[in-house]
């Protein structure tokens, strides 16, 4: 996980950093510092917003598989989300004007705000193919690999958390019978 976050973050944080403070020239825009709404800040909010939405289908996939889009349409809620996201991402800055100090964008400047945040995806793949046990350990975010046993060890603490929770209630009704007890002596 670390992994990923911290590439994705350098990745997304060089993208954003390129847009504010050179996106006028390399886009032909005008610039937005000090100004009002521009078609400058509206990119660089609007490609942000797609790198999240584009990395959240990386994230759906925890274990380094490769294939994100396994299962896609399978969660209809998730889908439903993620269309309802860009659904409003598109009217905020379509519609959005000052309250969002947005400016609405061409289909160009559309197309490439969306090429943008869909790099996030190539380079989510590029971290999968990463293995965790070859980064420096000097860093001192990487673990070793969890072992094969790893779903034995999850059901060892599912075992123990519902063990504890029965003593609990154990407990719980055993307080109960002996205040019951304690209130029959009272009335006798």
């Amino acid at each position: 996980m670390t992994k990923h976050i911290m590439g994705q973050s350098l990745f997304q944080l060089t993208v954003l950093l390129v847009l504010t403070f050179y996106g006028d020239v390399l886009l032909g825009v005008p610039s937005g510092y000090k100004t009002g709404p521009t078609v400058h800040y509206t990119m660089v909010f609007n490609t942000f917003v797609f790198l999240q939405l584009f990395n959240e289908v990386n994230a759906r996939r925890i274990h380094d598989e490769l294939n994100v889009f396994a299962g896609f349409f399978s969660n209809k809620l998730y889908v439903a989300i993620t269309v309802l996201q860009a659904a409003m991402q598109v009217l905020i800055v379509q519609f959005g004007g000052l309250p969002f100090k947005c400016v609405p964008l061409s289909s160009t400047q559309w197309l490439i705000c969306l090429g943008l945040g869909a790099a996030s995806l190539p380079v989510g793949l590029v971290l999968r193919l990463i293995e965790t046990k070859d980064m420096p350990k000097s860093m001192g975010l990487w673990r070793e690999a969890e072992p094969a046993d790893a779903s034995a060890r999850g059901k060892e603490l599912w075992t123990r958390g519902l063990a504890r929770v029965r003593t609990q209630i154990r407990v719980v009704k055993a307080f109960k019978r002996s205040m019951g007890q304690r209130r029959l002596a009272i009335e006798n």
